[in-house]
């Protein structure tokens, strides 16, 4: 009855299938516009192996070369600013070289891109240039800071979590210090 129906309002069966199909073809949230953001396995496979290369870094950084940062700075700041640079690379091999870039020079994320990679430059400029150990220690403080900020920043609700969490620890501190 139905096909009988549409038959005589002057469409088809055809006419309605591709009427269907168009507008789901069309749909924001369809299967095709949610797998075009899915990176391959290649990208997953780059993803993993630069992310593991910078954890690895990092973590010879913190056991091999904190404890002797008095004696050889450099080693140190090398070492963690090759974690961190391996470790923005997994992001790059992740999302494309275009559109990671992109995503870091955007207006809300700019500030702790800027903040991030100048605290890795600061960090090896003091540590091989100037050869200060003071100098060292501060800017791979700053350095671990701005990459905690900036991971959490991808997660949901990161920034606003460290936003509100810094805003604590300052009114602790200066509430402890009288101020």
């Amino acid at each position: 009855m139905w096909i009988v129906q549409t038959e005589q309002n002057g469409c088809s069966f055809e006419d309605t299938e591709k009427t269907v199909s168009k507008g789901v073809r069309e749909l924001p949230g369809n299967l095709q516009s949610a797998t075009s953001t899915v990176p391959s396995g290649k990208a997953l496979m780059y993803f993993g192996l630069l992310l593991a290369t910078g954890v690895f870094f990092v973590f010879i950084s913190f056991t091999m070369f904190l404890p002797v940062m008095v004696l050889m700075p450099q080693k140190f700041a090398i070492c963690f600013t090759l974690g961190c640079g391996f470790i923005i690379g997994s992001f790059f091999a992740l999302r494309g070289p275009s559109n990671q870039l992109a995503h870091m020079s955007s207006k809300e994320r700019l500030p702790l891109t800027l903040g991030f990679i100048g605290s890795m430059v600061a960090t090896i400029y003091v540590s091989m240039v100037l050869h200060s150990y003071i100098l060292s220690v501060l800017f791979s403080v700053i350095q671990v800071l701005a990459l905690m900020y900036y991971a959490i920043s991808y997660f949901p609700g990161g920034s606003a979590g460290m936003k509100f969490l810094s805003s604590a620890l300052t009114s602790s501190v200066m509430r402890c210090f009288g101020r």
